[in-house]
């Protein structure tokens, strides 16, 4: 006998043997025992997932000899006959040849006919999202009104670019993607009654690779035994499949964690001696770090990432390392580069960058850990001894000092009174009480007012009063501030002091004074009118003299 691969020799023949997909045939199971089986069914969803694998099943179960039954017993000559596709009563017509209208108008002539053997004639129209808009025309009364005989059982990948008026007439059941843990149970199944020995790691790469397809794993499965016999390690199934070792995977997000630059690129530098497609490693890494991201929330969480117990043990114990929102952070920078790489004429420069972009990440802390860390600083700074700054230190000697008073009883508590005026010595100078009331000035009101203040000048300071000069910063705001800044002037000064406060005035340029007016020459201006206009000069009338 031929050889047949894996996906033809197993391809399940009762309901009960389709992987992945068991709301769909448990609803039909339920439609045959109850007789409710619609005319026209729609199958959609991705490629290897069990839509024609079903359609020849629910065949089977119309037309068996036991039928309709929910299972069909494959040993009858009609249940031969349709798995041998020999069939008369069922006709399988891919839908991207047979696309135009003559092939619909013939089908819309034979399928009047009685079937030869069975109960029903069953059309399997695969692709049917190819068919013309002519064709589609033609098949929609047909597939509205068909004989009680036919049954009519379209499938495709592409659900959308199948007009609404044709949807609307089937029954639509929508395939899903067969899990990756599925997917691996199935093939380990498969290996042990092949009499295989590949180890559960590399069931889980080819299971990976297949993306939700159980025939690519399939396929996949055949290639690899086709290469490496009956026992295949793990590394070996990940360069035959062209997919990233686990370990590597491990490794850079181990040195993205640690901020390890140099491992990092002697990956990549490895990955691309080795030919890996380094698009398809950055995809992986992603994948892997948002198994990176779930293996820090919970142990129960277990089951959302499709890792071996050994990778996800390694995940488990990265992630305790680093805070949930700096992986949250990481993965969002991951999926922002995915397109830059995409666009990159040089895929490892590119990877290069991006990966030490992200190596140089601070860390995120949650904002809760932040607040924390503010309130301990607080209570610190309100415990601990504050130290004099220089400035204060200097303010301070040029203070007199103050005899010490006599011991007072002590009196009741009382709201904060405002700071004492302070003694000025009686030799300082205009320039040094003025730093000392700019000093002060600070202490008391470091904000907006000592701002404007900075810019400012003593201009004139005598017993009694004290005037300042402001510069443009006090022209807008600073009216708002005057009784503030006055207050403060009698509390450093004394109480009997006032304050004046001036405007700088703006500058004027100063005019250079007019060059005076030389007086005309006539006889060099009558030469150059002469030299532009040509002609002559005439005389001045009688009575009347040229201008000198």
């Amino acid at each position: 006998m031929a050889y047949q691969v894996l996906a033809r020799k197993w391809r399940p023949q009762t309901f009960e043997e389709v992987v992945g997909q068991e709301p769909i045939t448990r609803t039909l199971q339920n439609a045959l025992t109850a007789g409710r089986v619609a005319h026209a069914f729609l199958f959609n969803g991705p490629r290897g997932v069990g839509k024609t694998s079903v359609a020849r099943i629910l065949a089977k179960a119309l037309n068996c000899v036991n039928g309709p039954t929910p299972h069909p017993d494959n040993t009858c000559q009609l249940c031969q006959e349709i798995t041998n596709g020999s069939s008369l009563d069922v006709l399988e017509i891919d839908g991207a040849s047979n696309r135009g209208i003559d092939e619909v108008r013939d089908l819309r002539e034979k399928i009047k006919y009685m079937p030869t053997q069975g109960k029903y004639r069953v059309y399997i129209i695969d692709e049917v999202h190819m068919l013309t808009k002519e064709a589609f025309n033609a098949l929609l009364k047909t597939l509205e009104e068909p004989p009680a005989h036919a049954v009519f059982i379209l499938a495709t990948t592409e659900p959308h670019k199948v007009p609404v008026t044709i949807l609307s007439r089937c029954q639509r059941y929508d395939f899903r993607r067969i899990p990756t843990g599925v997917i691996q149970a199935h093939l380990a199944k498969l290996a042990a009654q092949e009499g295989w020995q590949i180890d559960p790691e590399g069931l889980a790469l080819v299971s990976r690779a297949a993306e939700g397809g159980l025939r690519d794993a399939q396929g996949f499965l055949d290639q690899v035994v086709t290469f490496g016999g009956e026992g295949v390690s793990a590394a070996e199934i990940a360069r035959i499949l062209g997919v990233t070792d686990r370990g590597a995977l491990l490794g850079a997000l181990q040195a993205i964690i640690e901020r390890n630059g140099p491992d990092l690129l002697n990956l990549i530098e490895e990955l691309y001696n080795q030919g890996q497609d380094l698009r398809r490693f950055y995809q992986e890494l992603m994948l892997y770090a948002r198994h990176l991201l779930v293996a820090g929330l919970h142990p129960e969480a277990r089951h959302l990432a499709a890792v071996a117990d050994t990778e996800w043990d390694e995940l488990a114990r990265l992630a305790k390392r680093t805070p949930a929102v700096h992986l949250h952070n990481l993965l969002s920078v991951l999926l922002l580069g995915e397109e830059e790489l995409k666009k990159s004429p040089n895929p490892r420069l590119a990877l290069e960058v991006l990966l030490l972009r992200i190596i140089h990440l601070e860390p995120v802390l949650p904002l809760g850990e932040w607040l924390t860390r503010l309130e301990a600083l607080a209570r610190r700074l309100e415990t601990g001894p504050r130290p004099a700054s220089a400035p204060d230190a200097a303010v301070e000697m040029k203070r007199p000092p103050v005899a010490p008073a006599a011991p007072t009883p002590p009196a009741p508590a009382s709201p904060v009174a405002p700071p004492p005026a302070p003694v000025l010595p009686a030799d300082a100078g205009p320039g040094d009480q003025w730093q000392a009331f700019m000093q002060f000035v600070q202490e008391q009101e470091n904000g907006p007012l000592f701002g404007k203040l900075a810019q400012s000048r003593l201009a004139e300071r005598s017993d009694r009063c004290l005037k300042i000069v402001m510069g443009r910063a006090w022209n807008a705001t600073g009216a708002r501030y005057e009784p503030r800044l006055k207050e403060l002037a009698r509390t450093f000064f004394g109480p009997d002091y006032d304050l004046e406060i001036e405007l700088e005035a703006p500058k004027v340029q100063k005019k250079s004074p007019a060059a005076p007016k030389k007086p005309l020459d006539m006889k060099k201006l009558q030469q150059q009118a002469l030299e532009i206009f040509g002609g002559e000069w005439l005389p001045s009338p009688p009575g009347k003299e040229e201008p000198e």
